[in-house]
Protein backbone atom coordinates (compact mmCIF):
# COMPACT_ATOMS: atom_id res chain seq x y z
CA UNK A 1 0.00 0.00 0.00
CA UNK A 2 1.39 3.16 -0.90
CA UNK A 3 1.61 6.48 1.46
CA UNK A 4 -1.46 8.18 -0.61
CA UNK A 5 -3.74 5.54 0.10
CA UNK A 6 -2.50 4.57 3.44
CA UNK A 7 -3.61 8.20 4.15
CA UNK A 8 -6.75 7.46 2.49
CA UNK A 9 -7.42 4.64 4.62
CA UNK A 10 -6.37 6.14 8.00
CA UNK A 11 -9.02 9.23 7.07
CA UNK A 12 -11.48 7.08 5.97
CA UNK A 13 -11.96 4.63 8.55
CA UNK A 14 -10.66 6.49 11.55
CA UNK A 15 -10.70 10.16 10.99
CA UNK A 16 -12.63 11.88 14.57
CA UNK A 17 -14.01 8.72 15.47
CA UNK A 18 -11.65 7.12 17.59
CA UNK A 19 -10.27 3.41 17.88
CA UNK A 20 -13.35 1.78 17.33
CA UNK A 21 -13.96 3.33 13.76
CA UNK A 22 -10.35 1.78 12.33
CA UNK A 23 -11.69 -1.77 13.33
CA UNK A 24 -13.97 -3.71 10.20
CA UNK A 25 -17.72 -4.02 11.65
CA UNK A 26 -19.60 -4.59 8.18
CA UNK A 27 -21.80 -7.46 8.71
CA UNK A 28 -20.89 -9.31 5.38
CA UNK A 29 -17.71 -10.30 6.68
CA UNK A 30 -16.55 -13.32 8.48
CA UNK A 31 -16.57 -13.85 11.97
CA UNK A 32 -12.48 -13.31 11.77
CA UNK A 33 -13.01 -10.01 10.54
CA UNK A 34 -15.56 -8.84 12.83
CA UNK A 35 -13.14 -10.16 15.88
CA UNK A 36 -13.06 -13.43 17.41
CA UNK A 37 -13.01 -14.01 20.89
CA UNK A 38 -10.65 -16.64 21.89
CA UNK A 39 -8.03 -18.21 24.77
CA UNK A 40 -4.40 -17.75 23.62
CA UNK A 41 -1.71 -19.08 24.94
CA UNK A 42 1.35 -16.39 25.63
CA UNK A 43 4.17 -18.16 24.37
CA UNK A 44 1.99 -17.74 20.66
CA UNK A 45 1.72 -13.88 20.82
CA UNK A 46 4.65 -11.30 19.35
CA UNK A 47 4.68 -8.26 20.68
CA UNK A 48 5.13 -5.63 17.76
CA UNK A 49 8.77 -3.54 18.49
CA UNK A 50 7.03 -0.66 16.50
CA UNK A 51 4.64 0.25 19.09
CA UNK A 52 4.94 3.75 20.77
CA UNK A 53 5.34 2.42 24.34
CA UNK A 54 8.68 1.93 24.84
CA UNK A 55 9.13 1.85 28.57
CA UNK A 56 7.49 -0.11 31.10
CA UNK A 57 7.64 0.72 34.94
CA UNK A 58 8.22 -2.76 36.75
CA UNK A 59 6.59 -1.37 39.59
CA UNK A 60 3.58 -0.75 38.01
CA UNK A 61 3.56 -4.17 36.02
CA UNK A 62 3.80 -5.70 39.52
CA UNK A 63 0.77 -4.05 40.82
CA UNK A 64 -1.20 -4.66 37.22
CA UNK A 65 0.09 -8.83 37.93
CA UNK A 66 -1.49 -8.93 41.37
CA UNK A 67 -4.73 -7.35 39.97
CA UNK A 68 -4.56 -10.09 37.12
CA UNK A 69 -4.06 -13.02 40.10
CA UNK A 70 -7.28 -11.86 41.55
CA UNK A 71 -9.21 -11.04 38.98
CA UNK A 72 -7.84 -12.22 35.64
CA UNK A 73 -7.28 -10.19 32.67
CA UNK A 74 -10.59 -8.41 32.13
CA UNK A 75 -10.01 -6.50 28.81
CA UNK A 76 -8.99 -8.95 26.11
CA UNK A 77 -5.69 -8.24 23.94
CA UNK A 78 -6.21 -7.43 19.94
CA UNK A 79 -3.63 -9.54 17.97
CA UNK A 80 -3.83 -9.79 14.19
CA UNK A 81 -2.51 -13.18 13.14
CA UNK A 82 1.51 -13.26 12.53
CA UNK A 83 3.08 -14.86 9.76
CA UNK A 84 4.02 -18.15 11.68
CA UNK A 85 1.15 -20.47 11.49
CA UNK A 86 -0.50 -20.38 14.66
CA UNK A 87 1.20 -17.20 15.70
CA UNK A 88 -0.48 -13.72 16.60
CA UNK A 89 1.18 -10.24 16.44
CA UNK A 90 0.21 -8.06 19.22
CA UNK A 91 -1.83 -4.67 18.10
CA UNK A 92 -2.83 -3.65 21.89
CA UNK A 93 -2.22 -4.60 25.19
CA UNK A 94 1.49 -5.38 25.92
CA UNK A 95 1.09 -4.10 29.67
CA UNK A 96 -1.54 -6.48 29.96
CA UNK A 97 0.20 -9.35 28.35
CA UNK A 98 3.88 -8.61 30.18
CA UNK A 99 1.45 -8.72 33.53
CA UNK A 100 0.22 -11.70 32.52
CA UNK A 101 3.54 -13.61 32.53
CA UNK A 102 4.36 -12.21 35.14
CA UNK A 103 1.03 -13.41 37.19
CA UNK A 104 1.54 -16.89 36.06
CA UNK A 105 -1.28 -17.74 33.40
CA UNK A 106 -0.16 -19.12 30.25
CA UNK A 107 -3.25 -18.24 28.30
CA UNK A 108 -4.62 -14.58 28.18
CA UNK A 109 -8.15 -13.79 26.10
CA UNK A 110 -7.49 -11.72 22.78
CA UNK A 111 -9.85 -10.50 20.40
CA UNK A 112 -8.10 -11.85 16.82
CA UNK A 113 -8.47 -9.70 13.76
CA UNK A 114 -7.94 -10.05 10.05
CA UNK A 115 -5.67 -7.10 9.75
CA UNK A 116 -2.53 -6.54 7.45
CA UNK A 117 0.67 -5.25 8.60
CA UNK A 118 -0.47 -1.59 7.97
CA UNK A 119 -3.62 -1.67 9.86
CA UNK A 120 -2.51 -3.58 12.38
CA UNK A 121 0.39 -0.49 12.62
CA UNK A 122 -2.29 2.34 12.43
CA UNK A 123 -4.93 0.27 15.13
CA UNK A 124 -1.44 0.09 17.33
CA UNK A 125 -0.73 3.41 17.13
CA UNK A 126 -3.56 5.15 17.55
CA UNK A 127 -4.64 3.04 20.58
CA UNK A 128 -1.55 3.31 22.37
CA UNK A 129 -1.69 7.39 21.52
CA UNK A 130 -5.03 7.63 23.03
CA UNK A 131 -3.98 6.59 26.57
CA UNK A 132 -3.18 8.99 29.26
CA UNK A 133 0.02 6.95 30.75
CA UNK A 134 2.53 7.39 27.48
CA UNK A 135 5.42 9.81 28.41
CA UNK A 136 6.19 12.92 26.50
CA UNK A 137 8.73 11.58 24.23
CA UNK A 138 6.75 8.31 23.36
CA UNK A 139 3.72 10.29 22.65
CA UNK A 140 5.40 12.77 19.79
CA UNK A 141 7.06 9.68 18.62
CA UNK A 142 3.79 7.43 18.02
CA UNK A 143 2.94 11.64 16.37
CA UNK A 144 5.84 11.73 14.20
CA UNK A 145 5.17 8.45 12.78
CA UNK A 146 1.48 9.14 11.72
CA UNK A 147 2.98 12.06 10.18
CA UNK A 148 6.03 10.06 8.26
CA UNK A 149 4.39 6.32 7.34
CA UNK A 150 0.80 7.97 6.93
CA UNK A 151 1.28 11.44 5.38
CA UNK A 152 -0.85 12.90 7.85
CA UNK A 153 -0.81 16.67 8.79
CA UNK A 154 -0.62 18.15 12.60
CA UNK A 155 -4.74 18.52 12.09
CA UNK A 156 -5.33 15.46 10.51
CA UNK A 157 -3.60 13.58 13.60
CA UNK A 158 -5.52 16.25 16.16
CA UNK A 159 -9.26 15.44 14.73
CA UNK A 160 -8.44 11.56 14.48
CA UNK A 161 -7.28 11.77 18.10
CA UNK A 162 -9.73 14.13 19.22
CA UNK A 163 -7.20 16.58 20.34
CA UNK A 164 -6.46 20.48 19.92
CA UNK A 165 -4.01 20.65 16.76
CA UNK A 166 -1.74 22.90 18.75
CA UNK A 167 -0.97 20.36 21.40
CA UNK A 168 -0.43 17.64 18.60
CA UNK A 169 2.26 20.05 16.85
CA UNK A 170 4.15 20.96 20.59
CA UNK A 171 4.27 17.89 21.18
CA UNK A 172 6.20 17.13 18.37
CA UNK A 173 8.69 19.70 18.34
CA UNK A 174 9.69 17.80 21.57
CA UNK A 175 11.50 15.62 18.90
CA UNK A 176 13.77 18.91 18.28
CA UNK A 177 15.43 18.82 22.02
CA UNK A 178 18.84 17.38 22.16
CA UNK A 179 19.24 13.73 23.38
CA UNK A 180 19.57 14.61 26.69
CA UNK A 181 16.96 16.67 27.73
CA UNK A 182 14.83 13.91 25.42
CA UNK A 183 16.17 11.32 27.27
CA UNK A 184 14.99 13.06 30.34
CA UNK A 185 11.57 13.39 28.91
CA UNK A 186 11.62 9.46 28.82
CA UNK A 187 12.52 8.86 31.92
CA UNK A 188 9.90 11.06 33.44
CA UNK A 189 12.45 13.06 35.10
CA UNK A 190 11.19 16.23 32.78
CA UNK A 191 8.11 17.02 32.34
CA UNK A 192 6.48 18.14 28.40
CA UNK A 193 5.93 21.92 29.91
CA UNK A 194 9.81 21.80 30.89
CA UNK A 195 10.52 20.68 27.33
CA UNK A 196 8.50 23.48 26.08
CA UNK A 197 10.29 26.09 27.65
CA UNK A 198 13.44 24.89 26.50
CA UNK A 199 12.11 24.69 23.42
CA UNK A 200 12.41 28.72 23.74
CA UNK A 201 15.82 28.92 23.48
CA UNK A 202 17.88 28.52 20.18
CA UNK A 203 20.11 25.06 20.41
CA UNK A 204 22.92 25.22 21.48
CA UNK A 205 25.05 26.30 24.82
CA UNK A 206 22.36 28.36 26.34
CA UNK A 207 19.64 25.67 25.93
CA UNK A 208 22.06 22.99 27.55
CA UNK A 209 22.60 25.76 30.41
CA UNK A 210 19.09 25.71 31.05
CA UNK A 211 18.52 21.93 30.69
CA UNK A 212 21.45 21.51 33.53
CA UNK A 213 19.86 23.70 35.77
CA UNK A 214 16.48 22.25 35.30
CA UNK A 215 18.11 19.05 36.26
CA UNK A 216 20.22 20.24 38.76
CA UNK A 217 18.04 22.22 41.16
CA UNK A 218 14.92 20.34 40.15
CA UNK A 219 13.16 23.32 38.73
CA UNK A 220 9.40 23.18 38.99
CA UNK A 221 7.89 24.41 34.88
CA UNK A 222 7.39 28.10 36.29
CA UNK A 223 11.31 28.24 37.79
CA UNK A 224 12.48 27.04 34.22
CA UNK A 225 10.49 29.69 32.58
CA UNK A 226 11.80 32.46 34.56
CA UNK A 227 15.31 31.08 33.89
CA UNK A 228 14.56 30.96 30.13
CA UNK A 229 12.69 34.24 29.72
CA UNK A 230 16.15 35.82 32.15
CA UNK A 231 18.42 33.91 29.14
CA UNK A 232 16.45 35.01 26.10
CA UNK A 233 16.06 38.65 27.46
CA UNK A 234 19.99 39.16 28.34
CA UNK A 235 21.04 36.65 25.36
CA UNK A 236 24.35 36.27 27.93
CA UNK A 237 24.69 32.90 30.01
CA UNK A 238 25.22 34.89 32.92
CA UNK A 239 21.18 34.94 33.77
CA UNK A 240 21.03 31.89 36.21
CA UNK A 241 18.69 32.15 39.18
CA UNK A 242 18.73 35.07 41.56
CA UNK A 243 21.21 33.74 44.05
CA UNK A 244 23.21 30.94 42.45
CA UNK A 245 26.23 31.05 41.44
CA UNK A 246 27.24 27.21 41.09
CA UNK A 247 27.56 27.55 36.78
CA UNK A 248 30.15 31.16 37.49
CA UNK A 249 32.58 29.49 35.79
CA UNK A 250 30.76 28.21 32.40
CA UNK A 251 28.94 31.99 32.75
CA UNK A 252 32.24 33.48 32.02
CA UNK A 253 33.20 31.42 29.45
CA UNK A 254 29.37 31.89 27.82
CA UNK A 255 29.69 35.38 27.85
CA UNK A 256 33.47 35.59 25.95
CA UNK A 257 32.09 33.45 23.56
CA UNK A 258 29.03 35.90 23.59
CA UNK A 259 31.08 38.98 23.11
CA UNK A 260 33.10 37.81 20.40
CA UNK A 261 30.30 36.68 18.36
CA UNK A 262 29.24 40.08 18.77
CA UNK A 263 32.42 41.74 17.84
CA UNK A 264 31.90 39.83 14.85
CA UNK A 265 28.84 41.35 13.84
CA UNK A 266 30.21 45.17 14.20
CA UNK A 267 33.14 44.35 12.36
CA UNK A 268 31.23 43.21 9.30
CA UNK A 269 29.33 46.49 9.96
CA UNK A 270 32.16 48.92 10.19
CA UNK A 271 35.33 47.01 8.55
CA UNK A 272 37.57 47.59 11.01
CA UNK A 273 38.70 46.53 14.25
CA UNK A 274 36.30 46.41 17.23
CA UNK A 275 36.34 45.94 20.85
CA UNK A 276 33.33 45.21 23.58
CA UNK A 277 34.93 46.80 27.06
CA UNK A 278 32.82 45.29 30.06
CA UNK A 279 32.15 47.62 33.20
CA UNK A 280 30.97 46.91 36.49
CA UNK A 281 27.04 45.39 36.19
CA UNK A 282 25.82 45.52 33.22
CA UNK A 283 27.04 48.60 31.62
CA UNK A 284 30.12 48.48 28.90
CA UNK A 285 31.45 50.02 25.65
CA UNK A 286 32.25 49.13 22.10
CA UNK A 287 35.41 50.92 20.45
CA UNK A 288 35.88 51.28 16.53
CA UNK A 289 39.51 51.52 15.36
CA UNK A 290 40.05 54.63 12.96
CA UNK A 291 43.58 55.80 11.40
CA UNK A 292 42.67 58.63 9.93
CA UNK A 293 40.28 61.85 9.92
CA UNK A 294 38.38 60.34 6.01
CA UNK A 295 38.14 56.82 8.10
CA UNK A 296 36.12 58.61 11.51
CA UNK A 297 33.97 60.21 8.89
CA UNK A 298 33.46 57.00 7.16
CA UNK A 299 32.52 55.63 10.42
CA UNK A 300 29.99 58.49 11.36
CA UNK A 301 28.10 58.50 8.00
CA UNK A 302 27.63 54.53 8.81
CA UNK A 303 26.20 55.49 12.24
CA UNK A 304 24.35 58.19 10.71
CA UNK A 305 22.84 55.78 8.52
CA UNK A 306 21.73 53.73 11.37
Amino acid sequence: MDIPAKKEAVLKRGLGRGLGALLPDAPEMASLEKGQLRQCRINQIEPDARQPRQRFVEENLEELAQSIKEHGVIQPLLVRPAKKEGHFTLIAGERRLRAAGKAGLSEVPVIVKALDEVQGLQVSLIENLQREDLNPLEEAQGYYRLVQEFSLTHAEIARLLGKNRVTVSNMLRLLNLPEQAQHCLAEEQLSMGHGRALLALPEGELQTLALTEALERKLSVRELEKLVRKLKKAGLATAVLDGETSAQENNRELLLQEDQAISQRLQKIFSTGTRIRRLAGDRGRIELDFKSTEELERLLEILDNY
